[in-house]
């Protein structure tokens, strides 16, 4: 059996590859060759160059693979032009969404995103635990605090619908069933194998002592290694037309940052900043990159809409119908650690 692999150079993506080659899966490693694959070498994989924009290409990617992950949905990587990140993310999605119909694969897993999940609503008594976000948990946002939020529910959303509804049959024959697509939403993920520039990285930067403040709110962190091992068990157990979390621990932004310190051997930031002037200051950081330096921001507005709608996520799920389990995270910043000293990110 070969399995495709859309978005492998990327941190979820090479997981992914990772974990099918460690099953005996035969791997076919999809990528537009703008990112360095640095992280495969080594790996006994086929390179396929494309481009999900390109619908020929993923098409052709396709053929023979009876498994395919798309790790590498679009990502807004700006708060600006709105209407034009929607527009390339459905666009490319449809592509792959197309290709997999036409080649009657037996699984598509999705990686979507853990903004997609909605708040748990409280019912009845007050509690005193926090209440836990789930697969149940409907997108719940009127207003999206960022492109990336709104494009990631509407490509789930066809990804759902999809897969609930009849694939046409040729000539005009009856439909062959919906698309066989599975949906994985992962959290925070942390872990080596990351090849972003080192600015977009929280480990190089905490290292590097370039991040003097931080924002805390509690989050769910987990293994990249997990989610890429989620994503092998999604395709031989998952239900089609689901969604599982692939999420690993509850604890907060402090507790990283503090982690991640003493294990580098490095002093933490000391200096809390509320989020609202978190969000003025990357806003600014955005506006000035996006319209003037035309570089990427140095604190971009993503990265603390992140912290800012982070929630506790129960797993339980993911725990019991595809027999997940997230590894301690201690060990995983080690291994992450390890990685950015070895590329020379710190």
């Amino acid at each position: 059996m070969k399995a495709l692999v859309i978005g492998a150079t990327g941190i979820i993506g090479n997981h992914v590859v990772r974990s099918l080659l460690d099953e005996g899966i035969d791997v076919r490693a999809f990528s537009r060759g703008v990112t360095s694959s640095r992280n495969l070498e080594g790996l006994n994989v086929e390179l396929f160059k494309g481009d999900i924009n390109d619908s020929r290409s993923v098409a052709r990617a396709m053929k023979g693979c009876s498994w395919v992950f798309h790790t590498a949905p679009y990502y807004p990587t700006n708060t600006f032009q709105r209407g034009y990140h929607l527009k390339m993310a459905m666009a490319g999605l449809e592509n792959v969404l197309k290709a997999a119909e036409l080649n009657s694969i037996d699984r598509l897993v999705y990686t979507s995103s853990l903004t997609t999940i909605g708040s748990p609503r409280k019912v009845g008594a007050i509690r005193e635990l926090p209440l836990l976000a789930d697969e149940s948990c409907a997108y719940d946002l009127k207003r999206p605090p960022h492109p990336y939020f709104e494009v990631k529910f509407r490509m789930e959303e066809e990804v759902k619908r999809r897969a609930q509804m009849g694939r046409p049959g040729l000539g005009g024959q009856p439909g062959l069933g919906g698309l066989p697509a599975v949906i994985v939403n992962p959290s925070g993920c942390f872990g080596p194998y990351e090849l972003k520039p080192a600015s977009l990285c929280l480990i190089p930067q905490l290292v590097n002592r370039k991040l003097p403040v931080f924002v805390d709110h509690p989050i769910n962190v987990v293994d990249v290694a997990d989610v890429g091992r989620g994503h092998v068990l999604a395709a031989r157990k998952g239900k089609i037309g689901d969604r599982y979390i692939l999420g690993g621990h509850n604890v907060t932004v402090r507790w990283i940052v503090e982690t991640i310190c003493k294990l580098a051997g490095v002093s933490p930031p000391w200096i809390k900043i509320p989020i609202p002037l978190a969000l003025t200051t990357a806003w600014i950081s955005e506006f000035l990159s996006f319209y003037l330096l035309k570089i990427p921001p140095f604190f971009p507005i993503l990265g603390v809409r992140f912290v800012q709608y982070g929630e506790p996520l129960d797993i339980s799920k993911a725990k019991k119908e595809l027999g997940y389990a997230p590894s301690p995270m201690e060990e995983c910043f080690v291994r992450a650690i390890d990685w950015f000293r070895k590329i020379g990110y710190c």
